[in-house]
């Protein structure tokens, strides 16, 4: 069979979701947060500050994604914990980093638990699409 054909007839889309949108930017987080400790770890601040203000970048991409109109109090309680770790990303110390990593670490570890759900309800239609919203790709 035409390969063309074959993968215009995928049953299943073949689009990113938003809950693995939502993933990548926190696993794209994290990893900033590792490599700006290994650059404090060999004496590199200058690297470390890089990746921490890349960090920031992707935390701006998660704050955009938070609807609080959709549910205030969630809403609130993310906002939160997302402004606690920016002001930790402030100050290029191993343990404000370490802060940071927990709470991002905390945070994607629960939207894992709901991915396959997640999945489910946006093709399904019961959740919109990622590619009917406007996404801010900062995974760079």
């Amino acid at each position: 069979m035409n390969p063309y054909l074959k993968y215009r007839q995928r049953e299943e889309p073949i689009g990113w979701t938003r809950i693995d949108l939502l993933l990548a930017l926190y696993d794209k987080a994290l990893e900033r947060l590792d490599r700006a400790e290994t650059a404090l770890k060999a004496g590199q601040t200058t690297i470390a500050t890089s990746e921490l203000a890349k960090t920031q970048l992707i935390l701006t991409a998660l704050v955009s994604g938070v609807r609080p109109e959709v549910n205030p109090d969630y809403a609130g309680n993310i906002l939160r914990l997302y402004e606690y770790v920016s002001n930790e990303l402030r100050f290029v110390k191993y343990e404000n980093i370490m802060n940071a990593r927990k709470i991002l670490r905390t945070l994607r570890e629960g939207f894992d638990s709901i991915r396959d759900e997640a999945n489910r309800l946006e093709r399904s239609g019961q959740i919109p699409a990622a590619e009917e919203i406007q996404m801010v790709l900062a995974t760079a």
